[in-house]
């Protein structure tokens, strides 16, 4: 049983991080675009508008960990650290920062204060003055660890609150809920079967297809077109490699719709489903400062030839079982 949830919370950080690498260089290509230029993309690939190199995460994965790393050092009130890391990470000038989490950022960087309520004032603000443009996807991106880590209403509390210090949108924060509340659920039941995972995804984000109108989902930045893109993807196939490869395939924001896919595809199928050669394939170098701007420790980052992201990845999914699991058990 342990096993089991240990491959799921492994998966669900895996996932995301190779998710956004294989989709990062298809990011606003078209599907038609994509197919011309590569036909199905399979293997992580460099270039794309962000010329990344193949394998390299952008900020979905990036941000996933300042979030992870906050919740890792102070569960039980992770939002000064978290924000700090936000804050520390885009000083660093990222290659790519959406625009909603720059505008927010970039207020809270010439602030004296980090608290949660200054956060979701500047959020808010934000809000209003871009006539509610914080419907992004980009707080939906790196909302996987709250899920893994805590018990299911604190969890949901955790990522809504974390969501709302960039993206103040009640969209934005109900998918953010209902992704988290999937993930929990399935990384918290070992004996659920793969496709019992994903029927239970289906019935938990039920509402969130009723929030789109009628029409085919377009592979956009609107959060909730990107999680009904992933959710399609997941539903429409049978393994982590052919769900990814379907999302990252639409083209458009490929690379948070395929982090968005791996979080949840990772959840339904573990690590074990994860294809090795993907993560192999995860970029060292600039993978590797991502992980000790966060981790704070450059010993810790030194794994020789080892893929520095992978193992940090991995580290934080085992913090985050052996939490959740001395909570359920014993608390």
């Amino acid at each position: 049983m342990a096993i089991e949830m240990i491959n799921r919370h492994e998966g669900a950080m895996l996932g995301v991080a190779v998710g956004d690498a294989l989709g990062a260089p298809l990011e606003f290509m078209s599907a038609k675009e994509i197919r011309r230029k590569h036909g199905t993309v399979r293997e992580m690939l460099g270039g794309g508008w962000l010329s990344v190199e193949p394998g390299e995460v952008t900020d979905d994965t990036q941000m996933t960990l300042a979030v992870a790393e906050g919740i890792a050092a102070d569960g039980d009130n992770p939002y000064q650290m978290v924000g700090a890391n936000f804050l520390r990470w885009f000083r660093t000038h990222p290659k790519d920062v959406g625009g909603c989490c720059a505008a927010v950022l970039s207020r809270m960087s010439r602030s004296d204060t980090l608290h949660l309520a200054d956060w979701h004032k500047a959020a808010e603000s934000h809000d209003k003055a871009s006539n509610g443009g914080t419907a992004g996807n980009g707080a939906l991106m790196r909302a996987v660890y709250p899920a893994l880590y805590y018990q299911p209403d604190k969890a949901q509390e955790v990522a809504a609150n974390i969501a709302q210090m960039t993206h103040w949108h009640d969209h934005s924060t109900k998918t953010v809920q209902r992704y988290t509340a999937a993930i929990n659920t399935i990384v918290h039941t070992p004996t659920m079967s793969a496709k019992e995972a994903k029927e239970t995804a289906e019935r938990i984000m039920a509402d969130v297809r009723e929030m789109l109108p009628a029409g085919r989902v377009e592979p956009t930045g609107y959060c909730v077109s990107s999680l009904l893109c992933a959710m399609n993807a997941i539903r429409d196939t049978d393994s982590f490699e052919d769900a990814l490869v379907a999302a990252v395939n639409m083209g458009g924001d490929a690379d948070t719709i395929g982090a968005i896919t791996g979080g949840l595809a990772g959840a339904i199928y573990g690590s074990n489903g994860i294809p090795l050669r993907w993560v192999n394939r995860l970029e060292n170098a600039p993978n590797r400062k991502t992980v000790q701007l966060f981790h704070q420790s450059e010993g810790a980052t030194q794994q020789g030839g080892a893929n520095t992201l992978a193992i940090r990845l991995l580290d934080l999914a085992h913090t985050a079982f052996s939490h959740s699991f001395h909570e359920n058990y014993f608390g």
